[in-house]
């Protein structure tokens, strides 16, 4: 039996609730809640806070390794790198780019993926992989380059599922485009999320697409229509349809604090934290007021951490920590369909783990019970 008793810490639940006390993890899993008083393998400073894993589910890779070019290399360098941000989980996303490379870059981050799932975790997991392109709207399309952008279609569908290997979560497509529908049929006999970006659509294209299947939506108020009172863009229709989730890049340059704070107080709990992190891979990138650009001067990503992300969304929208955590764990793990093992701290779930001193700042990382990332002076 290999149990480890961590604490006494505010826990977060990842519902919006916390406690206070000790937590118990048995076999890599999450076994009970027990009060604060009695022994603990790792006492932690206090003011400390025990939250599930962070989970970002648009990340395009880290340091200067791109999920695009660097494949198998990049999972590794991305799992160690955002251990230390708190994260747990990640999609790697695989941008617009030939055809054939694309399908070629998700079939290598997947057998990196699952050979590093073997060995004894040393970093955050790659759950799966995220397809942003090539079905996006060329007049939204930002950095994704025209000659690569392509019509949808339920063949080339197919081959985004079949090199993913069962591993494919996501797809971003603007579902206006030809093909849309029937492409979204076969991501959806796969469990595949469809999420709505780089799109022109307004209101009511927007409800269509949810009636269809379209349960999130890429980096709200980037590449779409802004929210227009007259002429409402797919966004209004995202956030007044409960079924689905809005994903959000919060740096504060993507979108402005005011805003992060309304999507809060309209979508609650179905706001998603994505970081959208574009490493500065190549010269043609630089960061320039606040977020990272191509060459051109064309926003290209973010510069953000998941951690930073959280702490930003508890200052713009003036709400504590444990209701703040829902945004990168729970309603992450909810849009994956991953929450039934992982985003919340209750019985059964993964021991993934974030740990947070009196200022939010990560102080300690734990996937299936093991510690990927430690600043504490116990011994682990």
């Amino acid at each position: 039996m290999n149990a480890t008793l961590l604490g006494p810490a505010f826990i977060a639940v990842g519902d919006g609730t916390s406690t206070f006390g000790r937590l118990a993890i048995e076999n890599g899993r999450i076994d009970s809640v027990l009060s604060a008083d009695g022994p603990s393998d790792h006492p932690l400073p206090p003011g400390s806070s025990i939250a599930p894993g962070l989970i970002d589910v648009h990340t395009n890779g880290a340091g200067e390794y791109l999920f695009n070019r660097d494949q198998g290399n990049a999972v590794g360098i991305a799992g160690a790198t955002y251990a230390a941000s708190g994260a747990t989980g990640f999609v790697a996303s695989v941008m617009t780019a030939p055809w054939e490379s694309m399908l070629h870059a998700a079939s290598e981050l997947v057998e990196a993926a699952n050979q590093l799932e073997e060995d004894e975790p040393v970093g955050a997991r790659c759950l799966g992989i995220h397809f942003e392109g090539p079905f996006l709207n060329p007049k939204f399309r930002r950095i994704h380059r025209h000659e690569w952008l392509l019509p949808a279609s339920a063949f080339r569908a197919q081959e985004m599922v079949d090199a993913c290997k069962g591993a494919c979560l996501l797809v971003t497509m603007a579902p206006e485009i030809d093909g849309a529908a029937d492409a979204m049929r076969v991501f959806l006999e796969n469990g595949v999320v469809c999420s709505a970006g780089h799109t022109g659509a307004r209101y009511r294209e927007g409800m269509l697409a949810i009636g269809l299947g379209f349960r999130s939506l890429t980096h709200a108020f980037n590449g779409m229509p802004p929210l227009d009172h007259r002429d409402p863009s797919i966004l209004a229709a995202f956030i007044q349809d409960r079924r689905t989730l809005v994903q959000v890049i919060c740096d504060g340059f993507h979108v402005s604090p005011v805003m992060i704070d309304i999507l809060h107080r309209t979508l609650g709990d179905r706001v998603v934290l994505a970081t959208d992190n574009m490493p500065a891979a190549d010269a043609g990138y630089h960061i320039e007021g606040g977020v990272m650009r191509s060459a051109d001067g064309t926003i290209a990503g973010s510069a953000l951490r998941i951690d930073e992300a959280l702490r930003n969304y508890m200052s713009y929208a003036q709400i504590p920590f444990a209701q703040a955590i829902v945004a990168a764990t729970h309603a992450p793990a909810r849009l994956i369909r991953h929450d039934g093992d992982m985003g919340r701290i209750v019985r059964g779930a993964r021991a993934d783990l974030s740990l947070w001193d009196k200022e939010y700042r990560v102080i300690a990382t734990m996937v299936g019970g093991r510690f990927v990332y430690n600043t504490l002076e116990v011994a682990v």
